[in-house]
């Protein structure tokens, strides 16, 4: 059809539409231009609750009712190798859980007395269901697994529990104590913030008194090692021991056994003619890690932050 035989109505809208729209584009100016003060009270009343709404709605890092899609199984197995766990646990939970509806991805890691598998699963996918059904084939696959490998752990991941600030501070290789410094100089501070539910400290270790027995040393001096560790653990003690009145005052009692110094530990006496420090190597320092935190290659701790639940993310952060 050429253009010169075009229907009229065919451009620019039916002709039955277009006073229907010329009414609604001439009747709202001349509404507001008719009642100036009702579209000024309209526009201050929706001014007010949009700024009400938005002093008020709390502010999250992450959406409130959302569900993560992951699950993590984790089974422990006390003080086997890596590639034991491995075979043993690891590939035939793998083999199993694979057939868990609505699975996208899993991995796993395999560790000195433990293996765990971490399970990702597509959006939308009911993790209660999900929940089930890995249990569900724990609960098969536990007749393959060691008989000493009876206990397994399934997470589920809330979103509520992800930190809200992570912050690493380096620790100078000169400081002697940095736990105390760090504990009462950083940590409390923090956890007074309103809203801070919890600040947890990673690479931080409070120094102790460590002892170390020489087997050898102490079998030759006709000691047993398991006896002399419990001597050794009920020592350094004060406890009540009841009052005593005199007149009319009461004296609460205390007996106290404490080390003073390490000194006083070095030379206490295990038999007549055995010193602690004989059979022993005794020092005050940070028990023995295995895993580090470093922050640019240098000793650091890591603090992690959560928030209360009902607090304010942006608030909590500032």
């Amino acid at each position: 059809m050429s253009e010169e035989e075009r229907e009229p109505g065919e451009e620019g809208g039916s002709p039955s539409r277009r006073p229907l729209l010329n009414r609604w584009e001439g009747s709202l100016p001349r509404f507001s231009l008719g009642r100036p003060v009702t579209v000024l009270v309209l526009m201050a009343t929706t001014l007010v609750v949009g700024v009400i709404a938005t002093l008020g709605i709390p502010l999250e890092a992450l959406p409130q009712g959302f569900t993560a899609p992951f699950l993590s199984v984790f089974i422990p197995w006390q003080d086997a190798p890596p590639r034991e766990v491995l075979d043993k646990i690891v590939m035939p939970l793998e083999d199993e859980l694979s057939t868990v509806r609505g699975l996208d991805r899993m991995s796993s890691r395999s560790g000195t007395g433990q293996g765990m598998v971490f399970l990702s699963f597509r959006q939308g996918t009911d993790m209660d269901v999900a929940y089930r059904e890995t249990r569900d084939r724990i609960e098969r696959v536990r007749r393959q697994l060691p008989q000493d490998a009876d206990k397994v752990y399934i997470q589920k991941h809330d979103l509520s529990g992800v930190p809200v600030y992570l912050v690493g501070l380096a620790v100078d290789a000169d400081q002697s104590d940095a736990y105390d410094l760090i504990q009462n100089e950083i940590i409390k501070p923090i956890e007074r913030v309103p809203g801070v539910a919890s600040v947890s400290p990673d690479g931080l270790e409070q120094k102790e008194i460590l002892i170390e027995v020489d087997r050898q040393r102490a079998e030759a001096s006709g000691l047993n090692i398991y006896q002399l560790a419990q001597e050794l653990s009920g020592d350094n003690f004060t406890m009540a021991s009841g009052s005593v009145r005199s007149g009319p005052e009461k004296l609460l009692l205390r007996s106290v056994a404490r080390y003073d110094d390490l000194e006083a530990l070095q030379n206490r006496r295990i038999s007549p003619t055995v010193r602690l420090k004989d059979v022993a190597s005794i020092r005050y320092d940070e028990a023995e890690k295995d895993y580090s935190v470093r922050v640019n290659g240098e000793r650091a701790v890591a603090l992690v932050v959560m928030k209360e639940g009902q607090a304010n993310t942006v608030e909590v952060c500032r």
